[in-house]
């Protein structure tokens, strides 16, 4: 099995995230560059439960008050926790 072009998926991704932006920018009537957001355009790509460049060898992360430990991806930081509560049913 050929693994995925995860560049290519990510450009996509990406096109499409400034193609929403652009166009909510066009019906507000403001220009792109004033909006606020955390979209990130090397994060992994991620489209659970098919293709997905998460790698689940990073450093552990824990909760402040100690309850909570998760694995993270060694790729882009996010945790195995809000992985799968995106993910999850």
């Amino acid at each position: 099995m050929t693994a995925p072009d995860f560049e290519a998926l990510r450009k996509e991704r990406n096109a499409r995230f400034y193609a929403m932006l652009k166009k909510l920018a066009d019906e507000e009537g403001i220009a792109v560059d004033e909006f606020s957001h955390n979209h990130n355009d090397n994060a992994c790509y991620c489209a659970c439960p098919g293709p997905c460049e998460h790698r689940w060898d990073g450093e552990t992360w824990e909760s402040e008050d100690g309850c909570c430990m998760s694995a993270t991806c060694s790729r882009c930081g996010s945790t195995a926790m809000s992985h799968d509560m995106r993910v999850l049913p």
